[in-house]
């Protein structure tokens, strides 16, 4: 096992999680236990904040940041040669991760070192799901990551949002420039390929809006919908988030206010359900609705019940 260097902070410093007294701990016990006890730490206090009706917009970036430094240190308890690199991709690669959500990991390789590393891979991946994280995870060279892409437009998407967690970033800034635009799905074959896929899915969640216990995902005016809006502009105009589409004309700032707040709104929900039930879920049944409304502070009235 190499000695982990500290990772770098992404957004902030996470304040309850002490990098100092974790390494020390590591270098003293047994790594999986080390690794349970802050993670089940950590879902103590972002399941206590939530309740307590911290910004969701908060929890969501810091729960990701601190899965980062988790996977940081679990990367550095394996040997690995030059030529590989950890990447987040999905939702977790913009940076956002709600509870139970999929950790969705590509581990990006030059051809000639897998022989040298395959066990450690293995090992590494049985270290995350033993930890009970959960994990998505594909093992790719950039060649390989370009042809499937070509092929399915959530490959490209994914790809599209990426970030390196640790190793070689040169291997993720050549496969954005392989998979870019320019070189394969462009922002009209992007837009209708993504158009189709948001038709289909309405018809699967049965094509309406107004489903009593919807799908918080891919319903209708679920958090889906936000994201193809994100996707398109992002790919039209080359940023990575929203915020940088500022000037360029394509929201009114009432459009992008309505937008911002029924993104957060979506979250909070999308939040709680899994904190409610202890198991993943999307779909939002009456019980639960209940439970999430007091949660949120919501009575009934006479002219509305809290739900």
């Amino acid at each position: 096992m190499s000695q982990a260097p500290v990772p770098p902070y992404f957004e902030r410093p996470l304040f309850f999680f002490d990098q100092n007294r974790f390494r020390r701990a590591l270098a003293e016990q047994p790594s999986i236990t080390v690794f349970k006890d802050a993670i089940s730490a950590a879902n103590a206090q972002f399941n206590a904040r939530f309740r307590e009706g911290e910004d969701i917009r908060s929890l969501v970036y810091e729960r990701a940041l601190f899965i980062d430094c988790i996977l940081h240190y679990a990367w550095y308890e394996f040997e690995w040669p030059a030529g590989i690199s950890l990447e987040a991709v999905g939702g977790y690669g913009r940076g956002e991760l709600h509870p139970f959500s999929d950790i969705d990991l590509l581990i990006l390789h030059r051809p000639d070192i897998l022989p040298a590393c395959q066990t450690n891979i293995e090992h590494f991946l049985t270290l995350l799901w033993d930890l009970g994280l959960e994990i998505g995870h594909s093992v790719r060279t950039i060649e390989q990551c370009v042809d499937i892409a070509q092929r399915e437009i959530t490959v490209a998407t994914n790809i599209m949002e990426s970030r390196t967690l640790v190793g070689d970033e040169s291997l993720r800034i050549e496969l954005l420039q392989l998979t870019s635009p320019e070189k394969l799905w462009p922002a009209d074959e992007f837009f209708r390929a993504k158009w189709d896929e948001q038709i289909q899915r309405h018809q699967k969640y049965n094509d309406t809006e107004y489903n009593l216990e919807p799908n918080i995902k891919n319903a209708p005016g679920g958090l889906r919908d936000i994201q193809v809006v994100c996707w398109v502009t992002k790919r039209y105009y080359q940023v990575r988030t929203l915020k940088q589409l500022h000037g360029k004309h394509f929201f009114t700032e009432e459009e992008y206010s309505m937008l911002y707040s029924g993104e957060e709104f979506l979250w909070r929900v999308r939040y709680g359900l899994p904190m409610i039930s202890q198991r993943p879920g999307e779909r939002v049944p009456f019980d639960q609705q209940r439970q999430l409304a007091k949660i949120f502070w919501l009575n009934d009235n006479p002219h509305n019940p809290a739900v």
